[in-house]
């Protein structure tokens, strides 16, 4: 009997340890050493840093199992982790993301502004590759495919606007190992159609 139940509570213990690890919560913030894993096993969120640039690190959303890596979301794109400072992904109690380096310094935050308390609320990649801050009802106070850097994904929608600054920007890395804002970017113009764009011109 007891032989035939120890695979099954292993199995258990599995179950439950591969589903805590794609969660972010207050007290369980992100290091530089781990990553999480989607529900699917499809993306990861982690800290990475690029081959020719081995001085800088970042945060982001990448292809999980994929031999060549490919970041789809870059949180500090602007704004690295630099030289041996290490540092720390986190969700606070006022249910915003965010990246603190080794100095308590902040290189990136969200701005939800909630104020109620909900107990449960977790941080977490989803198999479509968006990131979402969801709280124990279900719903999603923010979310990556909202503030996309330079990748479009299935299922993210672009948002267009008369108003340049309120429409949908997906911005060019400046080079395969510095994902930091180029000039090139795709957005909508005032007539609603999508072009690509060098600073403020048509390119």
């Amino acid at each position: 009997m007891g032989m035939t139940l120890l695979p099954v509570f292993a199995l258990l213990l599995l179950i439950c340890f591969y589903n805590s690890d794609d969660r972010l919560t207050p007290k369980k913030p992100l290091s530089v050493s781990n990553r999480l894993v989607s529900n699917g096993g499809i993306f990861a969120l982690g800290f990475f840093s690029l081959q020719n640039s081995t001085a800088n690190s970042y945060v982001g959303i990448w292809y999980h199992n994929i031999p060549e890596r490919t970041y789809v979301w870059v949180a500090n794109h602007d704004n690295p982790i630099t030289g041996s400072s290490s540092g720390k992904f986190v969700l606070t109690n006022s249910y915003d993301l965010v990246l603190l380096d080794s100095k308590g310094s902040t290189l990136w935050t969200t701005t939800n502004n909630i104020t109620t308390e909900a107990p449960g609320a977790a941080a977490m990649p989803l198999d479509s590759g968006n990131l979402v801050i969801r709280l124990p009802n279900g719903t999603d106070i923010w979310q990556s495919f909202h503030h996309p850097t330079d990748t479009i994904l299935p299922n993210m929608s672009l948002q267009l606007s008369n108003n340049n600054n309120l429409s949908t920007h997906l911005v060019a890395w400046k080079g395969p190992d510095d994902p930091s804002t180029s000039d090139y970017s795709l957005c909508g113009d005032s007539s609603l159609q999508i072009l690509i764009w060098n600073r403020t011109r048509p390119y």
